[in-house]
């Protein structure tokens, strides 16, 4: 693993932000080590609305620098990651009897465009008529909205979206390892970090990384590792809590994700994804512990009332729930806690802590590419003898494609050679947009055994051969690993995932030469964690 090896940089954090500076470091010619303490994106980074989007709430703060700042990232990122980063139209209602919430809204959205004037291809709102809105959404009710408002983002898959980073970082030669705990460092005679002292949670080895420079990029547990060289060091990150629910999509009639105002000047988004309706999020401040979020029935029932004020006959109860998931944004914090986070800025801060470590608080999951090669310039600034090349991000494609022509070329040899396997659009879709040009060796390990051409749960499109595709090449050590982030069944419907994990684990145990004991410990930690959230509705399942 290169523990003699000493680095130019290490970073700590496999999140959206530590795969950033990984990816921007390496492209420069610097030698990289990013070390996880659990699996790639198992924090923050899983768990958000999965948007690539501009910020259109953040205009109601007049962070206009941020949002056109976002507004570009995700037309780049529409270019370097077509298969995982796809325009996405939405439908803001404007409610009745409130003209001034449509005048402002509609001037929000016209300097939403023009911040994004420049780009091309973007995408312009417009006004849609009630009749329209309707056409796209039947669930509303037509007696609470005058019409709407359309205009487009992009959508993505937050934890694959990591996993494409990491995966380029590693292309250009940093190395890369999960389940690899920071648990103090070595310092030189200057009081710098010289190197990380790791425990191997996999093997229980302990291990020592020397390096160069020091990057902590692990969001929300920013100050914990800090506090291993200063335990009085004074917090920068406040923690915000947001939820999201999923229900089917027979539980609410749309053809388009939604945007809609809250009575609390909030907004919530309704949003399809992976054949399921994702509602969420909330936002409040959070003290427990930053391991293990969950969703409570207060915020649960704040999200059904919301989607339930807009509909008019059927209307949502924790019972149509098939799944939810809480996670914590690093939000950085002024000179006292907040307590409505809400207010709290969303942009990126870097510093220097204690012992040298460079530290990155906030950002967002869309701008991941420039919070990277800012950190990464502070980092030459502490190397200034070391010769680095220009970031070359900017131009990088992620998902194994040379450029836009070899994605098309490689999709469509892949979707001929999926088609005659005949496996089911939906499921060539789901690798496509997953593995990229990787998809290949899932539909080659189909062809090898036709068995594995079946679906994982009966309702979404994963099979059976991303399994031994994700142990072999992306580095799932564990159920969780695979059934809540590379494939996130474990989100989408906690039921049918529970359901499927024996048969998922007979696999895992021979690729991965599991005993039975282990085998019996993996169900019984994903059922724990998936029966946390279904039993939790399951107390009141009538609902509000």
């Amino acid at each position: 693993m290169a523990a003699g090896k000493q680095f130019d940089v290490a970073v700590i954090g496999g999140g959206i932000a530590g795969a950033g500076v990984a990816a921007d470091a390496a492209s420069r010619g610097l030698s990289v080590l990013l070390v996880e303490k659990d699996d790639f994106a198992s924090g923050t980074s899983s768990r958000t609305t999965k948007l690539i989007h501009g910020g259109l709430r953040y205009l109601e703060q007049f962070h206009l620098k941020l949002t056109r700042e976002l507004c570009h990232e995700r037309a780049l990122l529409e270019q370097l990651a077509p298969h995982l980063v796809r325009d996405f139209s939405f439908i803001m209602p404007l409610i009745k009897g409130s003209p001034f919430f449509s005048l402002k809204a509609g001037l929000g959205l016209t300097l939403y465009d023009l911040l994004s004037w420049s780009i091309a291809g973007s995408r312009h709102h417009r006004r849609l008529s009630q009749k329209e809105v309707l056409e796209s959404a039947p669930a509303l009710n037509p007696r609470v909205f005058s019409g709407g408002l359309r205009f487009h983002d992009c959508i993505t898959d937050d934890s694959r979206m990591v996993l494409e980073v990491i995966k380029s970082a590693a292309g250009e030669g940093a190395i890369a390892v999960n389940y690899l705990e920071v648990r103090g460092f070595e310092r030189d005679e200057r009081g710098a970090v010289s190197a990380l002292r790791c425990h191997d949670r996999l093997s229980g080895d302990e291990l020592a990384f020397r390096c160069r420079t020091c990057v902590n990029a692990t969001g929300v547990w920013s100050d914990q590792v800090y506090q291993f060289v200063a335990p009085n060091w004074r917090g920068h990150v406040q923690p915000s809590k947001g939820i999201h629910i999923m229900v089917p999509p027979s539980a609410f009639e749309t053809n388009t994700a939604l945007f809609l105002p809250t009575k609390d000047k909030r907004y919530v988004f309704v949003v399809p994804w992976q054949r399921a309706l994702m509602i969420g999020t909330t936002d409040s401040a959070y003290s427990g512990d930053l391991d293990h979020p969950l969703p409570v029935l207060d915020e649960i029932d704040y999200l059904l009332s919301v989607v339930n004020s807009y509909t008019e006959t059927h209307k949502l109860n924790r019972s149509d729930i098939i799944g939810s998931f809480a996670g914590l944004r690093p939000l950085v914090q002024g000179d006292a806690a907040a307590t409505d986070t809400s207010s709290l800025s969303r942009e990126h801060v870097i510093f220097e802590g204690p012992a040298g470590i460079i530290g990155l608080a906030g950002g967002k999951l869309t701008n991941y590419r420039i919070m990277g090669r800012h950190v990464v310039d502070r980092v030459l600034e502490k190397l200034p003898g070391l010769r680095a090349k220009p970031s070359r991000t900017h131009r990088t494609m992620l998902g194994g494609f040379k450029d836009k022509t070899d994605f098309l070329t490689v999709t469509a040899a892949i979707s001929a050679k999926a088609r005659r396997l005949s496996i089911e659009p939906a499921t060539l879709d789901h690798l496509i947009a997953s593995y990229g040009a990787d998809a290949q060796i899932v539909v080659d390990v189909v062809e090898a055994d036709p068995t594995l051409n079946q679906r994982i749960c009966p309702d979404f499109p994963p099979i059976l051969a991303e399994v031994p595709f994700c142990v072999r090449h992306e580095m799932a050590v564990s159920l969780e690993d695979l059934l809540m982030r590379r494939l996130r069944l474990g989100i989408l419907h906690q039921g049918q995932c529970l359901e499927a994990a024996p048969r998922v684990a007979e696999l895992m145990e021979i690729l991965l030469k599991w005993d039975r004991r282990r085998v019996g410990h993996e169900l019984a930690a994903l059922e724990h964690s998936l029966r946390e959230h279904m039993d939790l509705l399951r107390t009141t399942v009538a609902g509000p």
